[in-house]
């Protein structure tokens, strides 16, 4: 089972922007030391989730960080959690910036995509939530085509491009590891029929929402229509709001803030965009943690979305998702501060890790030749 952290560049109060994006390339070179097989950051814009006097996710180029972090690093992977497979990116230049990292990282990029959960940045760039998710359907097709193929053209709803050649082309043949995020069960099937791999968002729905998206993706990708030259069998799941300590309390009392924070921010951003579209209208299942929202205890044991505890916990939790079919546990260590994020990073490090990475793939597992 992989496990790899997540962040967005959470400023908290105190913090400027320019100082917590040095403190994510530190965690990130801890991350990379302590054995973890990925690192990322979201794609995030204009700063717009604010809550307490915490800006939430200021990370708004993860390629320019990943880059970065490559340099600094020697082993770990890089992939963005998510790149947003919406216009104003071009997913030629996805390929391009996808394809320039796993270059200069000598073959340890990955792509993590995503049609966007945040009404704030679909509004600010004109795009109309309810074309998301063809736009990210076909922006995966030309991302795939660029970059496993020599010369590639592609004439599709809302791309037309002429036959061209990447350039440079990826060290990973036939081409990186490309996940989607998923909050809903129909998009868990559909990265199935894809055949690429998916990573579990929205998992405060609770364990039995959770288990309905992954059946669906593994029923859909036993039986898949690739859009690429190879299958990428992996399920991930996200824990949002992580924190591991020596004792509960001592764990709680880090952790617990950046869950009531979270939990408060998505709570308005799910809401919002339920409202927008019928294509969205799922997220609304959020408002039946209205009256729990500021439960931590009652938040940690209803879903694997916020996860606090001790080493223990966290091995007895990654058995749980290991059993309901997940290979990957994606862990958004962030919102702290720089010392006690550091803390967490290093105890499942050195405590959590080593037995989390002994729990075997299922059969079939990531890459697959279609």
């Amino acid at each position: 089972m992989r496990v790899g952290v997540f962040q967005e560049a959470h400023v908290p109060t105190g913090t400027t922007v320019h100082e917590r994006w040095r403190e994510v390339v530190d965690e990130a070179v801890l991350a990379d030391e302590l054995g973890f097989d990925f690192f990322g950051v979201g794609e995030q814009h204009f700063g717009g989730i604010i809550v307490d006097g915490h800006e939430l996710a200021t990370s708004s180029t993860p390629e320019v960080l990943h880059s970065f972090i490559a340099a600094r690093t020697t082993r770990i992977h890089l992939r963005p959690m998510s790149v947003n497979l919406i216009p104003f990116n071009h997913p030629v230049r996805i390929a391009e910036q996808l394809a320039a990292i796993d270059v200069l990282s000598d073959g340890r990029a990955e792509l993590g995509g995503a049609r966007s959960n945040n009404p704030w940045t679909l509004e600010a760039f004109g795009i109309r939530a309810e074309n998301t998710r063809a736009y990210r359907n076909e922006a995966l097709r030309v991302i795939v085509a660029a970059l496993s193929q020599e010369s590639f053209e592609f004439h599709g709803e809302y791309y037309d491009i002429p036959e061209r050649r990447l350039v440079p082309r990826p060290v990973q043949q036939p081409h990186p590891p490309i996940a989607i995020s998923a909050t809903g069960v129909e998009s868990h099937r559909e990265a199935g029929r894809m055949g690429i791999a998916v990573m579990m968002g929205n998992t405060s729905a609770g364990w039995e929402y959770a288990q309905e998206c992954a059946e669906a993706y593994r029923a859909a990708i036993a039986d898949p229509e690739p859009i690429g030259p190879w299958l990428n069998d992996s399920l991930g799941m996200i824990s949002t709001a992580v924190a591991c300590a020596a004792t509960r309390e001592e764990a709680f009392a880090d952790g617990g803030p950046v869950a009531l924070r979270w939990m408060e921010a998505i709570m308005e951003l799910y809401t919002i965009l339920a409202d927008k579209a019928p294509d969205y209208a799922y997220l609304g299942n959020i408002r039946k943690l209205e009256g729990r929202i500021r439960d931590v205890d009652y938040l940690v044991e209803s879903s694997p979305y916020i996860t606090i505890g001790t080493p223990a916990f966290f091995v007895e939790r990654a058995q749980r998702l290991h059993e309901m079919g997940a290979d990957e546990w994606i862990l958004r260590i962030d919102g702290m501060g720089h010392e006690a994020n550091l803390r967490t990073i290093e105890l499942i490090g050195r405590e959590v890790l080593p037995a989390v990475q002994k729990l075997s793939r299922l059969p079939g597992a990531s890459g697959t030749r279609a």
